[in-house]
């Protein structure tokens, strides 16, 4: 009996293979993805740009997008909870998808994915998750607070100057999240005061570079745009420098002026 046993063992056993196989086969149709990249990190106010490659060997469908925060879903993005979207052939049955996405301010520390589902046309599914870590930009800093100037001192002459003066002291100093920006003005108003019309404001890329724009309040062709190195930039403080020109005054025209700013409630 022996060897029947063996016999009807190995039997069993070939058939239980033979049948995980089937299993264990990939259907050579189903769609196949790849998210680049699939991990940003990046800063508030910021525009990350992702490109899904699909290869799908019965055609095209839609792709289709939602946004989780802290693992709940967000049923505001793209104003319905869902983004979707048509893929563009770029020949041998492969697509390619892409979207752009803004960090948000409101994202900071805070664990956002946006899931990609593709289906082709015959309704085989796959799907990629793109993983957003936004932190604080300098914007968000800046335009998240309302600032008094503490200092600005005159460095370029020996001794070093303070140049603030008293009327200034309680004046306030907002840059808005839409780039525009303006100075509320205290109690104690210095002479020209109000003379001018606050423009627009924008930080460079690198967040090392601060130019703002006026114009005159009695004629807004003569526009002045202050361009300011950017020394510090933090949640408790702001240094800027400015480089004037004070030729008229028989000085130099690089007069190097240290600003301080601090939040105020």
């Amino acid at each position: 009996m022996r060897p029947f046993i063996s016999i009807t063992v190995i039997c069993l056993l070939a058939v239980s293979l033979l049948s995980g196989c089937e299993k264990d086969k990939v259907d050579p149709n189903m769609p196949v993805l790849r998210l680049t990249p699939d991990n940003v990190i990046g800063k508030s106010g910021r525009e990350v740009d992702v490109t899904l490659f699909i290869h799908a060997p019965n055609g095209a469908g839609l792709v289709s997008l939602y946004k989780t925060i802290n693992l709940e879903r967000d049923n505001t993005f793209g104003g319905t909870g869902t983004i979707t979207g048509t893929p563009v052939s770029v020949g041998n049955d492969n697509y390619e998808f892409h979207f752009s996405y803004q960090l948000q301010g409101d994202e900071v520390d805070k664990l956002v994915g946006i899931n990609f589902r593709f289906e082709d046309s015959k309704g085989l599914a796959a799907e990629k998750d793109l993983t957003v870590n936004t932190t604080t930009s300098g914007q968000q800093i800046m335009y998240s607070r309302r600032w008094a100037l503490k200092s600005r001192m005159w460095t370029s002459v020996a001794p070093p100057e303070e140049d603030m003066q008293d009327c200034e002291k309680d004046n306030i100093y907002v840059w808005n999240a839409d780039s525009t920006y303006n100075v509320i003005f205290g109690a104690s108003a210095c002479t020209f005061d109000g003379f001018n019309v606050f423009d627009r404001w924008e930080l460079s890329e690198d967040e090392k570079t601060l130019t703002q724009e006026y114009y005159s309040l009695f004629d807004p062709s003569a526009r002045t745009v202050e361009t300011y190195t950017v020394r510090s930039l933090t949640r408790d403080r702001m240094v800027l420098e400015q480089l004037i020109d004070l030729t008229v005054f028989g000085l130099t025209d690089k007069e190097v002026f240290v600003s301080t700013y601090e939040p105020v409630p």
